[in-house]
């Protein structure tokens, strides 16, 4: 009886292993359209970054009242360890990311341009 579970056991595993190995993955065309479609909507340009810290609460608090005050303005969160980055903009020239420096420098006292991929543009 021993050896009869042991020959079951091998020719189990045996079989288990040959019908993994003729496993083929098929994936559908739309996925790799839709990498290139998102790889095409980024461009090089400009972001400014307005805050960083650890604490991700008092990154989220400065992302609202950003947005409350600028709701046109994308805004992006990164973890960059160990700091989550709030950078905001999609901005094709650094004269574009400077102006909005200026705008916002005397609410946010840490404001850095970033040179970097970015989403196009709104256009309104």
């Amino acid at each position: 009886m021993n050896l009869l579970l042991k020959s079951v056991f091998i020719v189990f595993f045996l079989s288990s292993y040959y019908i993994n190995a003729q496993i083929s993955v098929v994936k559908d065309e739309r996925i790799d359209q839709k990498i290139s479609n998102k790889a095409q909507k980024q461009i090089l340009g400009y972001r400014v970054q307005i805050c960083f810290d650890s604490d991700k609460n008092l990154v989220d608090q400065m992302r609202a009242k950003f947005i409350s005050q600028y709701p046109k303005i994308d805004t992006y969160v990164t973890f960059d360890a160990p700091n989550f980055n709030l950078k905001v903009g999609d901005f094709r020239t650094q004269i574009e990311a400077e102006k909005l420096k200026e705008k916002i420098i005397a609410d946010y006292s840490i404001t850095i341009i970033h040179k970097e991929l970015i989403n196009l543009p709104r256009v309104d």
